[in-house]
């Protein structure tokens, strides 16, 4: 029953992908749905409707804390990110406290959710936080950690990904290697550590508006 309650960044973006398409498809296309006699739409078998994952209530008050506990540091470390991208995301961004790794970073942001990448030396990061809940299978192995914050750690096809819940925004960690041997992919002591320094709190105006900051 603990892994109903456990979120997967890649599955949300999956299923957010495939609504954004549909609900653009159905914008730019003439609707040509067949309806009967009342004008109700006539659903045929073997086609399926699409519906955006439901979303979490974000923690505005506990973002601001973090935010001003960041100090300075969120300024410094998200200098780097593209402007634009980082006022367009709606939701408060993390960053690890670390100058080497947001240096080079660039960040994709689609509003509710975003993906912030790095490369390293013989690999790379990624960073994600989106407000779309998709239960995850309850035979995917996960190393589940005891605590408010839902920590989960799971091992990847070239890595290891840790996910965890801070202000009602799924987060996402991960450490992917081109080596198999690289001992930052080999156990999850990397990416535990990541997750512990990943604490920065970044809004730009989408974000600073939502907590009633202004724009």
């Amino acid at each position: 029953m603990r892994h109903q309650k456990v979120w997967t960044i890649a599955g949300a973006v999956a299923v957010a992908t495939v609504a954004g398409a549909a609900l653009s498809l159905a914008q730019t296309r003439p609707d040509n749905t067949p309806r009967d006699a009342a004008g109700a739409p006539i659903i045929r078998p073997g086609i399926a409707a699409f519906a955006a994952p439901p979303r979490s209530r974000l923690d505005w008050q506990g973002a601001v804390g973090g935010l001003r506990q960041s100090g300075g540091a969120s300024e410094s470390l998200g200098a780097n990110l593209d402007r634009a991208e980082v006022d367009r995301t709606a939701v408060p961004i993390l960053l690890p406290r670390d100058a080497k790794l947001t240096a080079g970073a660039r960040i994709y942001s689609f509003g509710d959710y975003y993906t912030i990448t790095a490369d390293t030396a013989g690999g790379g990061v990624s960073l994600s936080g989106t407000t779309a809940i998709v239960p995850l299978p309850t035979n995917k192995p996960l190393k589940i950690e005891d605590g408010p914050e839902m920590l989960t750690v799971q091992r990847t096809v070239d890595g290891q990904l840790a996910s965890f819940v801070r202000y009602g925004v799924l987060y996402t960690v991960e450490i992917r290697c081109d080596a198999p041997t690289d001992p930052r992919c080999a156990d999850d002591n990397y990416v535990l550590g990541l997750v512990g320094k990943t604490s920065a709190v970044v809004m730009g105006a989408a974000a600073r508006a939502a907590a009633g900051l202004g724009g």
